[in-house]
């Protein structure tokens, strides 16, 4: 008897035309169905969670009475003329003949299958359980009410077909599609994650209770900080290698423990039934959280394993005396903080490959996880090339001029040592690619170029050569080639959290297809809250569609990291999220506020040697320069437009030249009312880079003086 469920009076079966009919007797309810509201028009977001919270309150009910209805859908929930939502035909699919009715099916007539004949449910709102004729629990009532919010926000179901076949197809294939359009309520986005992890595929990543999703649902409607709940709990059987330690405490000795930890994690790659989270993701969420150079701390390690949403973690620690090795691991429940296993294993530094494929073993002794056949943790057994590739890792993470430079000889080494050595071609390729960003050299992305190409020649399965082959092919302006490439990255690891980031880009910089690229950087940062790159390139994307609601989250979040990262104890080492911040102010006339976000900027650079560092420059004192232009401080801002063209200069004179800097220096010119060279930075700009230039000059205000010039108008046509 809740208050939110229509009572239920009797339930029997009687004699019609020689065969028994089951029927339901329960309260009349006057009002309307939801599914005439959708059909009416877009609802608001505030009725839509109104109707959800009650619908979900009633679920919770009943599902704690071991109650499942097994059919929500829009026409089985009615709100009563005092707003009051009562669900529908509670119980029925106990008592009634098994079927399942069709998409546009009110009331739930049979549909004539033989191939679907032993269902319940109605299309498209049953879950994939249901669909496969699987059992079901109350997490099948979750997946159903997750399709109708989505209805409801979105005017549409997730899942569509013109046949019963298509439509079963996507419940069980198709990806969930971004909410469409730019987003008016801050809301909007926690309402998508939630509908997201409701409509899991697998029941076990959904909410386990409906209580949850009430809950979260309420803290949204409220605009409260939404709870963790929220967010897809661990994967059932992931891991991650958090790093080994340095104990006896020589630096020249370090090179190991990144060694170890990075061909640890790819022999756990070879365990059956277990996924693993690159090195390259856990290393960033280490940064993020502020762990010292050869600081081992559980609790750290732990709150890195909840930030991957990893079942286990696995951390230890060596010690090297001489030529001889000792390495500890111990793997770490990140639920519950018990041990879940230890080991210890000891040999000389010249058989570290066996070494390590016995630390392997036990780690799949421990999560009963068999070894695939030929697995083994490195594909070099050159001891030399490994120290190298090692070496080379420590000094690519450090994020500097200098270790980049020496990073690159490093792995030049290693595969001189090794040429079969496929990750090392890897790391060579990132970190010519690095450095062809910061100095606009391209013939540094050729090189990158090669070594990616061979590595996928040496092994065509690693997805990340695809990836990172795709993002340099953006860069190089090979737009076809490079979204190919990041469709392989994806099909062959459709978990790595960087692809869709990397595919934002290519949407980006590439095509300049602004919202969806967002889309894509929502995704990747779905996936990894803590690559505050993503937030960057997703903020400027909104600011480009003037979505400045979902820009400024992206951008608050970015300067989160940036700013814990300032403080000495944790966040990301990332530049120019005030740019970003100070940008969509501007946009909105805030032009006091856009001039504090960029003298932070400012500050920050200052203390600070990022490799991006002086190409940033060049649009921080361009937009600087338009902020105190607009606010008729003409002094200034000519002072900051003379700081951007030298930062350019100075870029130009060391073999550094790009169409990013090359269209803010046009954009200054423009703003100094000189359009001769206004003009002609922007067309060599626009050679460089066509698509991203033209569309951006179509919008960005810093050109306005010049739209009555014909020449201006051509070349962005």
């Amino acid at each position: 008897n809740h208050p939110n469920i229509a009572t239920v009076y009797e339930t029997s079966e009687v004699d019609y035309e020689g065969r028994r009919v089951g029927y339901i007797a329960m309260e009349y309810v006057e009002g309307v169905t939801v599914a005439s509201l959708i059909r009416r028009g877009p609802l608001d977001l505030d009725q839509t969670l109104d109707i959800v919270e009650q619908t979900a309150d009633a679920l919770a009910e009943a599902h704690k009475l071991g109650l499942v209805h097994r059919d929500i859908k829009p026409s089985n929930l009615m709100v009563t003329n005092a707003g009051r939502v009562k669900v529908l035909d509670f119980g029925v699919a106990q008592h009634r003949t098994r079927r399942v009715a069709g998409p546009d099916d009110e009331t739930r007539q049979s549909q004539s299958s033989d191939d679907l004949a032993g269902f319940v449910g109605t299309l498209p709102y049953i879950a994939p359980e249901q669909a496969t004729g699987r059992e079901v629990d109350g997490r099948a009532d979750i997946f159903s009410l997750g399709v109708v919010i989505y209805e409801l926000a979105c005017g549409a179901p997730p899942f569509t077909g013109d046949t019963t076949a298509q439509l079963l197809q996507a419940i069980l294939q198709q990806e969930v599609p971004a909410f469409p359009g730019p987003e008016r309520d801050p809301r909007v986005r926690p309402l998508e994650r939630l509908v997201r992890r409701m409509l899991e595929r697998d029941p076990d990543r959904r909410f386990a209770a409906l209580s949850d999703v009430r809950d979260a649902l309420a803290a949204i409607r409220l605009g409260r900080q939404v709870p963790d709940t929220i967010d897809l709990p661990p994967d059932s059987r992931s891991v991650a290698v958090t790093g080994f330690v340095n104990i006896s405490g020589n630096p020249e000795d370090d090179w190991l423990g990144a060694g170890l930890s990075e061909t640890l994690t790819a022999g756990a790659g070879q365990l059956e039934g277990v996924s693993v989270i690159s090195r390259d993701r856990v290393a960033e969420i280490l940064k993020t959280l502020g762990q010292q150079t050869g600081e081992r701390d559980e609790r750290l390690f732990l709150r890195a394993g909840r930030e991957l949403r990893a079942r286990w973690v696995v951390s230890g620690g060596f010690q090297r005396s001489a030529e001889t090795v000792r390495v500890t691991a111990s793997i770490t429940d990140v639920a519950s903080g018990q041990l879940a296993g230890t080991t210890k294993v000891d040999g000389s530094l010249q058989a570290i490959f066996d070494l390590q494929d016995r630390l392997v073993r036990e780690l799949a002794r421990t999560l009963r996880a068999a070894v695939a056949p030929a697995a083994g943790t490195q594909d070099t057994d050159v001891v030399e090339a490994y120290e190298a590739f090692s070496r080379g890792l420590l000094n690519r993470r450090a994020e500097t001029f200098e270790s980049l430079d020496r990073a690159v000889w490093l792995f030049e080494r290693a595969v001189s040592l090794d040429p079969a050595y496929a990750r090392a071609h890897v790391e060579l390729g990132a970190a010519y690619a690095t450095k062809g960003d910061a100095l606009s050299m391209p013939e540094l992305y050729e090189r990158a170029a090669v070594s990616f190409q061979r590595a996928i020649e040496l092994q065509p399965s690693l997805a990340r050569a695809w990836r990172e082959l795709g993002s340099l092919l953006v860069s190089m302006g090979r737009e076809a080639e490079a979204m190919e490439a990041i469709r392989r990255a994806l099909t062959i690891d459709p978990d790595d959290a960087s692809a869709p980031g990397a595919m934002g880009r290519a949407l980006f910089i590439g095509q300049a297809r602004f919202a969806e690229a967002a889309d894509w950087f929502e995704r990747a940062l779905d996936r990894n809250a803590k690559a505050g790159w993503y937030a960057l390139q997703l903020a400027h994307c909104a600011a480009l569609v003037r979505d400045f609601a979902r820009g400024e989250r992206a951008a608050e979040r970015a300067m989160a990291l940036q700013e814990a990262f300032l403080s000495g104890r944790e966040g990301l080492f990332i530049a120019g999220s005030y740019i970003r911040a100070g940008h969509l102010a501007a946009l909105q006339g805030r032009h006091r506020e856009a001039l504090e976000y960029f003298n932070r900027e400012i500050d920050f650079l200052a203390g600070t040697e990022h490799t991006l560092r002086h190409r940033i420059l060049v649009e921080l004192n361009a937009r600087l320069g338009s902020a105190y232009l607009q606010l008729g401080e003409k002094r200034k801002a000519h002072a900051a437009f003379g700081v951007a063209l030298e930062s350019f200069d100075r870029r130009v004179r060391l073999g550094a030249d790009d169409p990013f800097t090359r269209y803010y220096a046009a954009s200054v010119h423009a703003l100094r009312g000189e359009a001769e060279p206004a003009l002609a930075f922007l067309e060599r700009a626009i050679a460089q880079q066509p698509a991203f230039t033209r569309a951006r000059a179509r919008i960005e205000p810093e050109f306005d003086g010049l739209r009555g010039d014909a020449r201006f108008v051509k070349l962005i046509a």
